[in-house]
């Protein structure tokens, strides 16, 4: 062992926690060519239709963040964003004031493909090549991690940087924990870290793990430890003390000045575990859409949906829990830690009303996930192992297939609604734009006069709904009502009720994930409340 004089601090290996129980390390590397391959398929999926959609609510934050107007500079702007600073340092140089949905999510599709032959690696750290081929293919298809490689937010950035750090981590359990290896875990946590503050959930569980499991205090580790957590908390600290004044308890409760719940509506359902689970390996486009999902008859839906549901869930729990009995037992304990603690962390959060309990928020746990599963896959025989694989592939396939191809799992295309009523709509005429107003006034380019809905508090009531409107409408002779993610604000569609009880509807459109209506006041027409169907509508 080299002096730490010598500039390298080597030290006695641990137990690989990424090593199964036959024992079998990374047995050669991976053919150049199936690399290839996969990292060709993961960039066609990431980069197809990247610029199509309009963006969306969190999309149109980075905007503002990258374009916030005269007397705003870079380092303000950097050092003021608690929601992903990485990602928007490096929009920052291309897309100001000139706002295109290609570049915007550019960085991020970079990101996406570039995680795949990290995922490779790692998975060769939890098993053998086999594993390791098996986790890069199904990342590269992977319906989640497509959705947010096509988004203008750090989660893709959040996945890569974990993951590599993941990856030093693993070598550091294995190989020993130099200064060396401590300041790359450090610095790519760090750059996790500035890509969503979500990265600390796992960071925290991995220092748990080495804290129980590798004997960080022992003398020869103890510096290459200290490096490696230490260095994380001095590049998260200035942002950690600027979440202080936002993330705080009650935030998301009613009157907490977070966001529009009523009360209830947000309240932890023991139904987000599974919906987690199951999204992390099929996205949100194999079942019920995000959409339906907060419609009334939901449950009818999630029981249509069932059979497939239930094939593709146990398939994928069945391979993740044979991967993990393959594990040695102090690599299952570790395993465990990674993967429960941030999900705990999250539930607590939520449960104090400081965040939403969403899978975007423990995206970092993908890898995981997916290693697991991945040498599940490569620890079952020959023909097991043939058809546990294809069918989990065609069920991915299946989802991505959706994402991009089906107008059922399209994106809300706000985009199209804005430019319908800039075309057909008359100056000074109200909108009414609950939810999704920035998105609306992005893309608007008419004369019409836009109605926001902040601080309005919740529609629980059709009384409640018509003073929203009369308030917005006044005496206007023509209205129109732009309804997108709204089942949080109004969630018995007391909205639409309330606008053509005024008069007459006159249009009534939708969009993907958008529904347009516009009523006319006219004491002579006929009057009539839209249809159920339709109220139930996005």
């Amino acid at each position: 062992m080299r002096s730490e004089r010598g500039g390298s601090l080597t030290a006695r290996p641990v137990e690989n926690p990424w090593r199964s129980r036959t024992g079998r390390a990374a047995d050669g590397e991976a053919d150049w060519r199936y690399v290839t391959l996969v990292i060709l398929l993961a960039a066609v999926l990431r980069f197809y239709r990247l610029g199509a959609d309009s963006l969306w609510i969190d999309e149109v934050f980075t905007w503002r963040m990258v374009n916030p107007g005269p007397g705003h500079g870079f380092w303000e702007q950097f050092r003021d964003n608690i929601q992903g600073p990485l990602y928007m340092a490096v929009l920052w140089p291309f897309v100001r004031d000139n706002l295109s949905e290609f570049l915007m999510r550019l960085p991020a599709a970079v990101a996406g493909v570039a995680a795949v032959p990290l995922i490779m690696r790692l998975g060769q750290e939890l098993g053998d090549r086999r594993c390791g081929e098996w986790a890069a293919l199904l990342l590269a298809i992977s319906p989640f991690h497509i959705w947010y490689s096509q988004e203008a937010r750090g989660y893709a950035f959040l996945v890569l940087w974990s993951l590599a750090a993941t990856l030093v981590l693993t070598r550091m359990l294995r190989d020993g924990a130099t200064v060396r290896r401590g300041v790359a875990f450090g610095l790519l946590s760090g750059l996790a870290v500035l890509s969503n503050m979500s990265a600390l959930f796992l960071i925290l569980a991995q220092a748990l793990a080495v804290l129980f499991f590798a004997r960080p205090w022992r003398r020869e580790h103890r510096r290459g430890w200290l490096t490696a957590f230490g260095l994380v908390g001095l590049v998260a600290l200035p942002w950690l003390l600027q979440a202080t004044g936002y993330w705080y308890v009650g935030r998301l409760a009613p009157g907490g000045g977070g966001g529009l719940q009523p009360a209830g509506a947000m309240s932890l359902s023991v139904w987000a575990y599974p919906f987690t689970f199951y999204a992390m390996f099929y996205g949100f486009t194999l079942g019920p859409t995000l959409t339906e999902l907060h419609r009334p008859d939901r449950l009818a839906l999630v029981k249509a949906s069932l059979p497939l549901l239930a094939t593709a869930g146990l398939l994928a729990g069945a391979l993740f829990l044979y991967g993990l009995s393959r594990l040695r037992a102090r690599s299952r304990l570790t395993l465990f830690v990674w993967l429960v603690v941030p999900v705990l962390v999250l539930t607590a959060l939520r449960l104090a009303d400081i965040k939403t309990f969403t899978p975007r928020y423990l995206a970092t746990l993908l890898p995981l996930l997916l290693c697991a599963a991945a040498l599940g896959v490569a620890r079952l025989p020959g023909r097991a192992a043939a058809l546990a694989g294809t069918a989990w592939l065609a069920l991915t396939l299946w989802s991505t297939a959706n994402y991009h191809l089906s107008d059922r799992y399209a994106r809300d295309d706000i985009r199209a609604a804005a430019a319908w009523v800039a075309a057909h709509g008359e100056p000074g005429e109200p909108v009414l734009v609950p939810v999704v107003t920035d998105v609306f006034t992005l893309y608007y380019e008419g004369a019409a006069v836009v109605k926001d809905f902040w601080q309005s508090g919740p529609v629980d009531d059709l009384a409640t709904a018509r003073r929203l409107v009369a308030e917005r409408v006044g005496d206007a002779p023509m209205a129109w009502l732009v309804l997108s993610r709204s089942a949080a604000l109004d969630p018995s569609h007391y909205l639409p009720v309330a606008l053509a009880e005024l008069g007459y509807v006159a249009t009534d459109r939708t969009f993907p994930g958008v529904r347009l209506l516009r009523v006319v006041r006219d004491g002579n027409a006929p009057r009539r409340a839209p249809p159920a169907a339709e109220v139930d509508a996005p």
